[in-house]
C-alpha cells in the first residue's frame, strides 16, 4: 500500500486478466477514521492486508459496486472481524464471494461523517462515498461511475448499466465539491486525481461525452 495523505492509503494495483485491456488496474483505499479504519473498494494482495493489520485493522469494508467483490473480501472479514457493507441492489452477486453484514438503499451518514451516496447507472447498486477529512481535503470515492481510461475521463456501460440513471448520477455529482477523486478501476492511470471546482465540472462533461460501451463484451473477473 502507498500512503496518499495523512489518513488515506491506496492499495497495490491489481491487474485482472484482460486480453483487450492489459493495463486495466483495480484499486482499494484504506481510510483512517476517528471511529476506526474503513476500507473502500477491493484489496486482494496479502501484503496490503498486512499493512492494514499494521495500521490497526478495519472495522468496516465498503464496496462501491458488485464488480469489486472477491475472495479477499471474505478473508478480510475473517481476519479483522470487520463488517462488509454494500447497496441492497448489489447483494445478490456479492453473496457469491462473501456475506454482507449490512446494506443500504438510500443516502446515509455512517460513523458520523462518512457519507454513503447511491449513484446508480454503471450498475444498479453503484454507490459513491464522500468524506471531508479533518486534514483538509474532501475525498470522493466514485468506484467506476466515472474513471480514467488512457488519459480520458469516461463513463462505462456494461450489460446491466442504466444510461438514464447514470446521467442522473453525473448530474448529482455536479453539486459536490471534492478535492480528490478516487477510482476503483482505471486503464493506464493512477487511481486518484486532485481537482478544483473547474476541473471537477470539466471532467464530468468529458466523461459524459466519452462513453466506453462494453455491453455484450466478456469482462475479466473483477473488471469494470
Amino acid at each position: 500500500m502507498k500512503q496518499l495523505y495523512e489518513d488515506l492509503w491506496v492499495s497495490t494495483p491489481e491487474f485482472p486478466a484482460s486480453d483487450d485491456e492489459p493495463v486495466l488496474m483495480m484499486h482499494g483505499f484504506l481510510l483512517q477514521h476517528v471511529r476506526g479504519n474503513l476500507l473502500i473498494s477491493r484489496v486482494e494482495h496479502p501484503e496490503d492486508h498486512q499493512v492494514i493489520a499494521d495500521q490497526g485493522g478495519i472495522i468496516r469494508h465498503y464496496l462501491t459496486h458488485w464488480h469489486e467483490a472477491s475472495p479477499g473480501a471474505r478473508r478480510l472479514q475473517q481476519r479483522f472481524n470487520s463488517a462488509l457493507y454494500c447497496h441492497a441492489r448489489a447483494l445478490g452477486p456479492i453473496s457469491h464471494f462473501a456475506e454482507a453484514d449490512a446494506t443500504f438503499n438510500a443516502a446515509e451518514v455512517h460513523c458520523g461523517s462518512f457519507h454513503v451516496v447511491p449513484t446508480p447507472g454503471h450498475t444498479p447498486g453503484s454507490t459513491s462515498y464522500l468524506y471531508a477529512s479533518p486534514h483538509g481535503k474532501t475525498y470522493l470515492f466514485v468506484g467506476d461511475t466515472v474513471t480514467l481510461s488512457h488519459g480520458r475521463w469516461v463513463t462505462v456501460l456494461v450489460d446491466e448499466s442504466n444510461e438514464s440513471e447514470l446521467r442522473q448520477s453525473l448530474e448529482f455529482y455536479r453539486a459536490l465539491r471534492p478535492d480528490v477523486v478516487l477510482m476503483g478501476t482505471t486503464a493506464g492511470h493512477l487511481a486518484w486525481q486532485e481537482v478544483d471546482v473547474r476541473q471537477w465540472l470539466a471532467l464530468l462533461d468529458e466523461a459524459e461525452n466519452n462513453v466506453l460501451d462494453l455491453r455484450h463484451s466478456v469482462l475479466p473477473v473483477g473488471g469494470s
